[in-house]
């Protein structure tokens, strides 16, 4: 799961676990199951309460639900998924589980305790649900939506800053890859890319690096060049220049081998 780039056109996800099974058959998908709306809550990080989710059962059966904030955690790859074993205590809803009958719908409002030293805060609202039959034959199907939560800094606070740490090749000249890993030590999502040159052996070689959505505190290995036999095995020197919300935000000189 990726961080959506087009936050108000993201669309929760709907994940469904079934006994000895990882998803509904077709007829049972057909007759309903959880929405959760919207796809991605978006407000001011400031004290108290800040919005609500509306959750809808629309199977023809009642069902019984939990709701919990959760942080992300966030691959070196870049791929997120809600931390399952924490929950986010300065985020706190009026229910945290209830009955929904068939059919029904309920808004649950969220409200933030105090904001965090980085004046932001992003994690992911999971809501799970699961019908109140007891015993019977056949699949037991459970629903877990997962969708976002984005509490924005303001705009005088915000804080746009990378840090660039390990340097590293995987694979060889002739094939491989040229990775950084960069840390995001701002408080925003703004995506964070590079521009990158590389020189020696009387060659220049230059890469704009794409965006990518790094989570504040977390760090990722931003791809710099494909190895592709464009360059000998040797030394070179690596020109590296962090961008973020279309400025500077970090930039170094390193020497690097390929073999």
């Amino acid at each position: 799961m990726r961080l959506p780039r087009t936050p108000r056109a993201a669309i929760a996800t709907a994940l469904l676990a079934a006994t000895a099974l990882l998803a509904a058959s077709p007829a049972q998908a057909q007759r309903g199951g959880l929405s959760v709306t919207p796809g991605i809550l978006e407000a001011a990080a400031r004290p108290g309460g800040f919005g609500a989710v509306k959750i809808a059962n629309t199977t023809a059966k009642p069902m019984k639900v939990r709701l919990a904030v959760r942080p992300w955690r966030q691959a070196r790859n870049g791929s997120v998924a809600p931390n399952r074993r924490k929950v986010m205590g300065k985020v706190r809803p009026n229910r945290g589980g209830f009955r929904l009958a068939a059919g029904a719908s309920r808004s649950v409002g969220l409200r933030l305790a105090r904001v965090p030293k980085r004046r932001s805060l992003y994690g992911a609202i999971e809501v799970t649900g699961a019908p109140l039959r007891r015993g019977g034959k056949g699949i037991k199907v459970a629903y877990r939506l997962v969708t976002s939560l984005r509490l924005f800094p303001p705009a005088r606070a915000r804080r746009f800053k990378a840090r660039p740490k390990r340097l590293f090749v995987k694979g060889r000249a002739r094939r491989g890859a040229l990775f950084l890993a960069v840390k995001n030590a701002g408080n925003t999502i703004d995506p964070i890319g590079a521009r990158v040159t590389i020189t020696g052996r009387g060659r220049t070689v230059r890469n704009e690096v794409a965006p990518q959505t790094i989570l504040p505190g977390a760090t990722v290995n931003l791809r710099l060049a494909r190895l592709r036999g464009t360059l000998s095995p040797g030394r070179y020197r690596l020109g590296v220049r962090l961008t973020q919300a279309g400025r500077k935000v970090a930039g170094f000189r390193r020497g690097v081998r390929l073999r």
